[in-house]
């Protein structure tokens, strides 16, 4: 009996040793989650942490959660069943925290809380930060800004100042495109001044307003009338370059008075010359807040002909060289000596200098060349090669 009854003893302690180590186990495994808010993660990497907040957008493997004043990004090892504006808490290891990123560790500590309602915006009040909303209305001014869209959300009926200046900005942290006049109902989060939206259920497309074909002239009357309805829709415009480009930004012109508009194309003004006859698509007016000047944002600019090298006398170049700085020209004239340079004289007794070519003083010349200005000398050139 002895015997027996020491085996039962050890059997207990065996028993109770090994639910010992399990509660341990759990309440190590408990300890090493604890609670922490999204904004206090920091210093926190390789550590496992027990999180919520709500749900503003998802992928097939990741989600977007928002608590705090931060929006985190979660990866998923498996989908799981979860909306857009659900509450959940779950538990998740920090990958990092600038941005901040985390890894959920099972799907078993996955839990939907309840679901929060957003506010609907309506154009009318500046949103709160941090404050989850709903908007419907046209995307302008949309540009691709890596894996991000950026653009305004103007209102379905919209005058000619919200037009140039208002709608809510926003930014979309997906590689899906956006295009300019998409129809847009998108759910997201008001923060730093502009709504931020996330995951590919963030945003429906339900439709895009069509290019309007219109000319500079009826574009820029449009303008000067207040049209703002008119102008809320894609534009298609065509006009003609009127002085060679800088930088982005160049002038276009269909010869009217009043047809004149500063266009700025990001990266389109590459390659286009004074005189080419151009077609802008997708274009958008907007207010340049820097010059107070209405101008055109065009992310697509196609050169329907091209000019070539303008033919002028010397006396039209002397007289406005400025407006054909840095374009080709073709211009012809006696060569004359004038202390150390060397001009172009044209028959009505204009002149032009000349550099980089080798003339014979008193010898007629046809030359071809980029008009330049000499900041040392201060004054307009030909230059040649």
């Amino acid at each position: 009996m002895k015997r027996s009854d020491g085996k039962l003893l050890s059997s207990a302690v065996l028993l109770f040793s090994i639910l010992g180590t399990i509660i341990l186990l759990y309440l190590s495994t408990r300890a090493s989650a604890p609670e922490v808010p999204l904004s206090r993660i920091d210093g926190r990497e390789g550590e496992q942490v027990t999180v919520e907040g709500t749900v503003i957008g998802t992928t097939p493997t990741t989600l977007y959660l928002y608590g705090d004043g931060v929006v985190a990004k979660v990866y998923m090892e498996q989908r799981i069943r979860v909306s857009i504006l659900d509450k959940v808490r779950m538990r998740a290891e920090v990958i990092s925290s600038t941005p901040p990123t985390l890894q959920m560790v099972s799907k078993s500590s996955f839990v939907v809380l309840g679901r929060i309602a957003s506010s609907h915006h309506t154009f009318n009040t500046t949103p709160a930060e941090g404050e989850i909303m709903q908007v419907e209305g046209v995307a302008r001014g949309v540009a691709s800004a890596g894996y991000s869209v950026e653009g305004r959300i103007l209102p379905f009926s919209a005058g000619l100042n919200e037009v140039l200046t208002g709608g809510l900005p926003f930014t979309w942290h997906h590689s899906e495109e956006v295009r300019e006049g998409s129809l847009l109902n998108a759910t997201g989060v008001f923060l730093s001044g502009r709504l931020h939206l996330y995951g590919e259920d963030s945003v429906e497309i339900t439709g895009v307003l069509s290019p309007q074909r219109m000319s500079l002239g009826e574009l820029v009357r449009a303008v000067e009338g207040g049209e703002g309805e008119e102008l809320l829709r894609p534009i298609q415009v065509t006009g003609y370059v009127l002085y060679e480009p800088t930088s982005t930004h160049f002038y276009l012109t269909d010869a009217l008075p009043s047809g004149l508009l500063s266009v700025r194309c990001v990266g389109a003004a590459q390659g286009l010359h004074k005189g080419d006859a151009v077609v802008l698509k997708n274009a958008t007016v907007v207010m340049d807040s820097s010059t107070l000047r209405v101008v055109l944002e065009a992310d697509e600019v196609e050169v329907v002909e091209r000019h070539g090298p303008w033919e002028v006398t010397v006396e039209a170049l002397a007289e406005s060289a400025g407006e054909f700085l840095r374009a080709r020209v073709v211009v012809e004239g006696w060569a004359v000596n004038e202390g150390n340079w060397t001009l172009l004289e044209g028959e009505g007794g204009g002149r032009i200098a000349v550099v980089g070519g080798d003339l014979n003083e008193g010898s007629y010349y046809r030359i071809e060349g980029v008009v330049t200005y000499i900041e040392s000398g201060a004054r307009y050139a030909v230059r040649v090669g």
